[in-house]
């Protein structure tokens, strides 16, 4: 197995609760996040050299297929002596739960249920029944029980108020995709520019991001991985959406509205031409998509919807209507064709970058501790990328410019025109401008002036 990049904060707390099993106090960790997070990758990476069963529940299967197949994992994976004690194997899932805290009695034993949400199918009462065998006989012993799932609605379910297992666990933990200054670690030779495009493509998903060949541009990149048949980029959008969300909701449809760029209910309803409350409101409790106000707008005004992940963005903003043609082998003339919407694609995320880098900066004391951040906008009036408020003044005037030529004071200028649209002027205003292509000359020693690049992002 390759070395393990990132997941430092995760990889403790499983160290923590195995050396808490080890002094014989039973631990249950829950980890939950979407497909190609790292999930299964970080699990089997905690389990090498460990007394460990490793199963992976299947998609609709009865309780007894899926009983059966744990058996199996058992057999195979602590050997002959144990598959004597298991005799023919288990009845049901209270019958393999008792029979594996046994085990831990007097030897440490780790136990990794991986898709844990799918056992639902056949059994949907298992985690009160898990939360029902675990209060009662798992006193004492040495055990490490993991669950993880890929359906984070169902997970949180199963956390929740509600759920069969609130608070039984003792590590909770969400798995998102990488930041952008996180996933640099899996291309850190990549020039700063480059990385953009390549996390604009592939998102924080560590199998996109291994895939991309640092050697190779940025369009051989995508032509290999998002426009051949068969690309990773090209088929692994909805494999992602598959596992949390039941197609017949009409989910697609709307993340296709929002690709193409609908922002507003109203227009998102209309081209996805169905019902989208419940829909949309799903996809933003499972972190697919965001709503967003001006900054400083009071919580009543209409949000604008937007997909909240950069690859799944790319997909359905650039890859979606073209995939057919893609798969049919005529990637290399839809590549060429979708150039404009790959570039827009890019440049938003680069202005989200951005706004996340002010938010660091002001973490880090760089800026006003008391700065609040976020994005503004009116109607077609104007747009700030970046706008820092202090004391409901403007404090930061921001803007990213993924552009290959230089900035010069003309496009500062056309950014402090935007000073009459918004909140009163803050006197230590700063104006901050990201760019790709650098800052002319006549920019450079202006005290006011924040000059970034793709490099300070990460």
């Amino acid at each position: 197995m390759s070395e393990l990049v990132g997941r430092s904060a995760e990889l403790r707390e499983l160290d923590t609760a195995w050396a808490s099993a080890q002094r014989s106090e039973p631990q249950l960790a829950v980890l939950w996040g979407r497909r190609r997070v790292g999930k299964t990758y970080l699990l089997t990476h905690f389990a090498q050299h460990k007394r460990a069963i490793y199963f992976t529940a299947t998609r609709q299967d009865s309780e007894q297929r899926q009983v059966d197949r744990f058996a199996l994992a058992v057999r195979e994976q602590l050997g002959e002596d144990v598959a004597d004690l298991m005799g023919g194997g288990f009845t049901d899932w209270e019958a393999a739960l008792r029979f594996v805290i046994r085990l831990a009695a007097d030897e440490p034993l780790l136990v990794v249920l991986d898709e844990a949400p799918r056992l639902l199918a056949g059994r949907p009462d298992f985690a009160d029944l898990l939360s029902a065998v675990w209060e009662s006989r798992s006193r004492r012993a040495r055990l490490l029980l993991a669950l993880s799932g890929s359906a984070v609605s169902v997970m949180k379910q199963m956390l929740g108020p509600q759920g069969g297992l609130h608070r039984r666990a003792s590590v909770e933990r969400r798995m998102d995709p990488f930041s952008l200054p996180e996933a640099r670690a899996f291309l850190p030779r990549l020039p700063a520019d480059q990385f953009v495009e390549a996390y604009a493509a592939c998102g924080g998903y560590p199998l996109h991001l291994r895939r991309w060949e640092e050697a190779r541009s940025p369009a051989q990149n995508l032509g290999e991985l998002a426009f051949t048949p068969g690309g990773v980029l090209l088929r692994d959008a909805l494999d992602i959406l598959s596992e949390d969300l039941d197609w017949r909701g009409g989910y697609e449809r709307v993340l296709g509205a929002l690709g193409a760029g609908h922002r507003r209910r109203s227009r998102i309803a209309s081209r996805a031409q169905q019902r989208i409350d419940y829909t949309l409101d799903r996809l933003r409790h499972a972190g697919y998509v965001r709503a967003v106000r001006p900054h400083g707008a009071p919580s009543t005004a209409d949000p604008m919807y937007e997909i909240a992940d950069p690859y799944l963005a790319y997909w359905f903003t650039v890859l979606r209507e073209d995939s057919d043609l893609v798969e049919g082998g005529q990637g290399g003339a839809v590549q060429r064709r979708v150039e404009g919407r790959w570039q827009t694609h890019v440049g938003r995320v680069f202005g989200q970058a951005a706004r996340d880098h002010t938010i660091r900066l002001v973490d880090d004391n760089a800026l006003p501790a008391a700065m609040s951040v976020g994005r503004w906008w009116r109607d077609e009036t104007a747009e700030v990328d970046v706008l820092g408020l202090l004391d409901g003044r403007t404090r930061l005037l921001g803007e990213a410019r993924w552009q290959a030529g230089p900035l010069t004071g003309r496009d500062v200028r056309s950014l402090h025109a935007k000073l009459a649209f918004l909140p009163e002027q803050h006197p230590e205003l700063t104006t901050a401008l990201w760019s790709r292509g650098g800052a002319a000359g006549e920019l450079s020693g202006r005290a006011d002036l924040l000059l970034l690049g793709p490099a300070d992002l990460l």
